[in-house]
């Protein structure tokens, strides 16, 4: 058995761009949670319970396209949600999607689940 463990796979990236790796889920940025909670007038209690998966926009440091979901609602269907693209197949567990920037604190999201909310 010919194991290299210790060496890592050659993998070829898209005109010899940095592949990136996509962030965990985690809690809501406060940018966001401010948005939800303040601009569309819902339960804080509720809002700050949430997750979210994040990943960098094309051509942009500080803006990221981003997926809110309940931790509880994916436990029950038995979805593990690891990073952003993990919901892909899952579009009807996702409450909010959207943008927001860091360094603007601009936050653009679409309702997706209407009787989440």
């Amino acid at each position: 058995m010919g194991w290299k463990f210790w060496q890592k796979n050659q993998t070829s990236t898209p005109a010899g761009g940095k592949t990136r790796r996509l962030s965990k889920p985690s809690d809501l940025p406060h940018e966001i949670g401010r948005y939800l909670v303040v601009d569309q007038d819902l339960d804080p209690d509720w809002v700050w319970s949430l997750k979210c998966v994040k990943k960098p926009r094309e051509n942009a440091k500080s803006a990221f396209d981003v997926r809110i979901f309940s931790s509880a609602t994916t436990a029950q269907h038995n979805v593990k949600v690891r990073d952003y693209t993990s919901l892909d197949n899952h579009m009807d567990l996702v409450i909010f999607a959207g943008w927001y920037d860091k360094q603007t604190r601009h936050v653009q999201l679409e309702r997706l689940i209407r009787e989440a909310v």
